[in-house]
């Protein structure tokens, strides 16, 4: 398969918690003339796992709260319901990140862990990839904080029956894109009320 884009240039413009690039570049079009050259600034992009904890025994799902400052630009809530996330180390596979991120997020040990999708989240500004997957958990059966001292981490650790998690959802409690993701694939997939 033959590439449909050429890149023209490609330089850092920020090295900081998140990386910037410049890319220049030209694109084939529909009609395959190449199109103008045109630039972009995009995020370095992370590699990311994701799970949505559930407990299949228990009818439970493990939900975590952090502050986000990507939400301070809006009059809404900062802590925000989310699933489990976080960057695939050097070296890790995504179901090794998954699993660990779980315990380090919320001390629930992953039993059994499945693949819901893999995405492209913002491929217009961003080179990350998310994979996302269900793992089977002990939910925890009390409001517990997790989180790594080391990465400035405060997390608040809760478990919710199926139906309150449906209610937050009906409310438009959950704001974080991924965790939607997660929780429709979850109520159109396993838990058919």
């Amino acid at each position: 398969m033959s590439s449909k884009f050429k890149i023209l240039d490609k330089k850092n413009i920020h090295n900081g918690f998140f990386k910037m690039n410049e890319v220049t570049l030209k694109y084939q079009k529909y009609d395959g003339s190449w199109s103008n050259e045109l630039k972009r600034e995009l995020f370095g992009g992370a590699q990311v796992s994701a799970v949505l904890p559930y407990d299949p025994k228990n009818k439970k799902i493990v939900l975590i709260q952090q502050f986000r400052p990507g939400t301070i630009s809006k009059d809404s809530e900062n802590y925000l319901d989310e699933v489990v996330a976080g960057i695939i180390d050097p070296g890790e596979t995504p179901e090794d990140t998954a699993k660990r991120e779980c315990f380090e997020e919320t001390g629930c040990e992953v039993n059994n862990l499945k693949l819901i999708q893999g995405y492209f989240p913002a491929p217009g500004s961003s080179e990350s990839f998310y994979n996302l997957f269900l793992g089977q958990v002990a939910a925890p059966d009390k409001v517990i904080i997790r989180g790594l001292e080391n990465e400035n981490e405060d997390i608040l650790v809760k478990s919710y029956s199926f139906d309150e998690v449906k209610k937050k959802m009906e409310n438009k409690e959950i704001l974080n894109g991924l965790t939607l993701i997660a929780l429709q694939w979850f109520f159109l997939n396993i838990y058919k009320s």
